[in-house]
């Protein structure tokens, strides 16, 4: 069976989760698909007799005979490529879950979760191991809602409220399909999301004018993470991921209005989705202008609606909340049940140092994370790089616990990764089979309930 709330062994009182580049400030972003090269000579007058070719008509005749090609040949390309994305998936799922599965099955946890004999039971047993940590949780919104009063963790004073709607409401209207079970509907809106998450990748990659072999790296980078079995489980990662995409992808094409439309779905899925308000005003002021913002035309309108959406989901949640609870910050305050507290995220990282185990861990994960925001802002992602640091800083100031996975489950993260196997071809080689091996292990992790994977 899958984790029980009151179950202290598998719940943890701290186990709670909480542009593109731009040249220089003058606002000239200079995307790829912005800009085709259509410049050359229409040709001479006198081509009745056969002459040499100049190499500007050279250059010409072979762009103009690259550009056919990639016309004619686009359809197969598009299916190759496509085809490669799902594949990578494929086979990093069934090579995860049976990590997952045999572990268990050989190196038995404190809760046996495998029916004897061995594969009589494949599809439960493998949904009952992957529902480690905050998964419950989830998983009593989707069936029952938000509880009126706190009533959960041993000592009964926790509640589902500082978990965002956005999941499990998807994943209670997929379990009906489902035949009612709340955990398979979980299980599926996580895949499902990350399977169109690559396919957003891929595209955004490709507004980034960065090559096929670098995109076809990254893909298997964000299938082989240690920390992709969020990707996995009954959690909001995935979904969370699909509409951080769709959302920079928004602001990379400066179409600002639907950007801040899909970071709607940031909101309601993660409480630091609503921190995207900043990265949408910062491409704002950079295209047109901190003055320019101020006058009233049609794009600013635009942009300032779309700042407006974002945090929309957030306060409808919170005026939920207050009707249910009376706090509109419920939210934020029953994290108190699980050790979370606003306060220094320095106090905290230097505490987790001194603390050592898997909280100097988190806290070292912490401080190597700081260079990787200065590694992207250095390309010129600023409006990712901002993101970053906040999506760095939120979550620390309530404690170190869960880092890694934030970290590593982040679009910029995964952005800064990508930008490393373009810039160093051995980081091209070196990085994929190196997450590959952490991931097989951070699988094995998940499987035995072990806290550093929280």
């Amino acid at each position: 069976m899958h984790n029980d709330l009151n179950n202290d062994t598998s719940y943890r009182n701290d186990s709670r989760a909480v542009s593109s580049p731009v040249h220089g400030w003058n606002r000239s972003w200079d995307y790829p698909y912005s800009k085709e090269v259509t410049s050359g000579n229409d040709g001479g007058e006198n081509s009745e007799a056969p002459s040499a070719s100049s190499p500007k008509e050279d250059s010409r005749r072979h762009r103009l005979l690259e550009k056919l090609s990639l016309k004619s040949g686009s359809l197969g390309e598009k299916i190759t490529e496509l085809s490669w994305i799902f594949i990578i998936f494929m086979i990093s799922r069934c090579v995860l879950f049976s990590i997952i599965y045999l572990g268990n099955y050989h190196y038995p946890s404190e809760v046996n979760y495998i029916h004897e004999p061995l594969f009589s039971n494949v599809v439960g047993d493998t949904m009952n191991i992957m529902c480690q940590f905050d998964c419950a949780w989830f998983e009593t919104v989707a069936r029952d809602g938000y509880a009126p009063v706190p009533q959960n963790l041993t000592t009964g004073h926790a509640a589902n409220w500082a978990f965002l709607p956005g999941y499990p409401m998807l994943a209670r209207a997929v379990s009906f399909v489902l035949g009612g079970n709340y955990l398979l509907g979980l299980m599926a809106v996580s895949n499902l999301s990350f399977l169109l998450a690559l396919f957003l990748w891929n595209n955004y990659l490709k507004l980034h004018n960065l090559s096929r072999s670098v995109r076809e790296a990254s893909t298997v980078i964000l299938c082989f993470l240690p920390y992709s079995i969020y990707f996995m489980a009954p959690y909001s990662e995935s979904l969370f991921l699909v509409f951080s995409i769709l959302a920079f992808t928004f602001i990379a094409k400066k179409n600002f209005l639907m950007a801040g439309l899909v970071a709607m779905g940031m909101s309601a899925t993660r409480n630091v989705g609503v921190m995207f308000v900043f990265p949408l005003l910062l491409a704002g002021i950079m295209e047109y202008g901190f003055r320019n913002l101020f006058t009233f035309n049609r794009n600013n309108l635009k942009l300032i609606l779309g700042i407006m959406l974002v945090p929309l989901p957030m306060f409808i949640y919170q005026n939920y909340l207050f009707n249910l609870t009376g706090d509109s910050f419920a939210f934020m305050h029953i994290q108190w049940a699980w050790g979370r507290s606003m306060g220094n995220p320095v106090k905290y990282v230097i505490q987790g140092l001194m603390t050592g185990g898997y909280k100097e861990y988190f806290s070292i994960m912490i401080i190597m994370s700081l260079p990787l925001v200065w590694y992207l802002f250095r390309q010129k992602y600023y409006a990712e790089s901002l993101y970053f640091i906040i999506c760095i800083l939120i979550p620390v100031m309530t404690g170190v616990n869960a880092f890694p996975r934030y970290l590593f489950c982040m679009l910029p993260c995964l952005l800064t990764f990508t930008l490393i196997v373009k810039n160093n071809m051995a980081a091209r080689s070196l990085l994929p089979v190196v997450f590959a091996l952490f991931s097989v292990f951070f699988a094995l992790a998940w499987g035995h309930s072990k806290f550093f994977v929280i």
